[in-house]
């Protein structure tokens, strides 16, 4: 990418920084950019937002690590949907995770097992990793956090997996237009799902950020509930109990995933670079493991961080989907411009996350021909009325080519969920393999 980046895409992207960034956005991306560049090496001491943009991509790209630099900048501002799709709609890899994490994960967990396997067959003085032993000891608070969040992140994203399962298999339930006699799914398998969620909410609540505990007790709260009031079978239990679970999936997924988001932004991915880089000099195939661990470590770490921001554009997509419904639901005097705003948005997006295939329709098109559709069967004021179906007739294709589009971006961002949820599980031998080198290094150790 940071090749075929050209001179007038490089310039506009400082451009968009410098507009819409301050120094204190400046200092706070780089205390998060895992290369070497800091806020005292690439950040003048004085000068507009463009120079300190400038002045920081100059530097990052002679170190070789433009996308990680432009990850913390996306990440940033990135509730600011304007200053977002500056950013990805030029470089879309950012939101595009191209690589598996599985892979690197191992092999950095698999070089952290051989490291405290030296420490632990090397009693003092002889042990060879002296350099790791004091790096561990001066570190151990940033370490214990990479451990925690590492837990955090599998506890967060089961909990997310459970509410999106239940939105998408139990959409024939959630659907207020659906009724029991219309319904495909089983009112048992229907409830089977709501106990899932449930049971997860149980279970990761002690591993959860203390910011999504609430929100982890309210899907609990809500999920026995509403298993016990379908259960009985009576209409308006069902009816109340399908209620809440609506709310829940429409406002739960949104805490989570801002917790997340925050929780990879914030991860102090430089002390596990560093860790790696002190177990570099250990002689014979630990040390070498350890050095292969840091280009694994760069590589996992930007497709992880590309996996979170996908999964977080497509929850956003989600947002602006959710209110495209409403507005078709009940059409106001500013039906037009307001379905125009939202259908602007999701497109937009879907140009970032959805690849075109060849000879195969755009997941939007129908609905937006069907929009165009709408629109030219709309009377004007001293001419004829349009030929064809009228604007009633033609409300109800959008309502019938929104379904669709709607079926199928969910489908889509299920993908993307399960592919975060399968990635954030191949973590875990890496926090196992961490916890083990943590434990192995004494506070008391007597190396020299």
């Amino acid at each position: 990418m940071t090749d075929t980046l050209t001179a007038q895409q490089f310039d506009e992207l400082c451009r968009v920084m410098g507009d819409n960034l301050k120094r204190e956005d400046f200092e706070r991306v780089l205390e998060r950019y895992p290369g070497n560049e800091g806020p005292g090496t690439c950040l003048p001491d004085k000068g507009a937002p463009l120079e300190f943009a400038t002045s920081c991509m100059k530097a990052v790209k002679l170190e070789g690590t433009v996308l990680p630099f432009l990850s913390r900048v996306v990440e940033q501002k990135w509730k600011d949907e304007k200053f977002r799709a500056s950013i990805v709609g030029k470089v879309r890899v950012l939101v595009r995770a191209s690589a598996a994490v599985e892979p690197q994960a191992k092999t950095i967990a698999g070089a952290l097992t051989a490291l405290t396997a030296a420490l632990a067959a090397s009693p003092t003085p002889q042990c060879p990793g002296r350099t790791t032993c004091d790096f561990v000891r001066q570190s151990r608070p940033a370490l214990q956090i990479v451990i925690g969040s590492l837990d955090q992140f599998d506890a967060l994203k089961s909990l997310h997996d459970s509410l999106h399962v239940l939105q998408v298999n139990g959409a024939d339930w959630l659907d207020e237009d659906q009724t029991e006699q219309t319904r495909d799914l089983p009112r048992e398998t229907f409830i089977e799902i709501v106990e899932r969620l449930r049971n997860v909410a149980a279970e990761v609540e002690t591993r959860l950020p203390g910011d999504v505990v609430e929100c982890c007790r309210r899907c609990h709260t809500i999920a026995t509930a509403a298993a016990q009031r379908l259960a009985t079978g009576a209409e308006d239990e069902s009816e109340f109990a399908l209620a809440e679970l609506r709310a829940l999936v429409a406002r739960e997924p949104e805490v989570i995933d801002e917790a997340m988001f925050v929780l990879s932004r914030d991860l102090p991915l430089r002390a596990l670079r560093d860790l790696i880089g002190s177990g570099a000099s250990v002689s014979g195939a630990p040390g070498q493991q350890m050095m292969e661990a840091g280009e694994a470590l760069r590589q996992m770490s930007e497709a992880l961080r590309a996996r979170i921001l996908e999964h977080a554009l497509w929850q956003a997509t989600e947002v602006r989907i959710r209110a495209l419904d409403r507005i078709l639901d009940s059409p106001t005097g500013s039906f037009l411009r307001d379905l125009f705003m939202e259908w602007s948005a999701i497109r937009q997006n879907l140009r970032t996350l959805v690849d075109a295939a060849p000879n195969v329709p755009a997941i939007d098109l129908p609905l937006n021909a069907a929009l165009v559709l709408y629109e030219r069967a709309l009377p004007i004021q001293g001419k004829p009325t349009p030929p064809g179906p009228s604007p009633e007739e033609r409300l109800v294709e959008i309502a019938a080519a929104f379904e669709e589009f709607r079926l199928k971006a969910s489908l889509q961002f299920l993908t993307v969920d399960k592919a975060l949820k399968a990635e954030f599980s191949s973590l875990l031998p890496l926090r196992d393999s961490l916890q083990a080198l943590e434990a192995q290094v004494s506070l008391f150790c007597a190396c020299p």
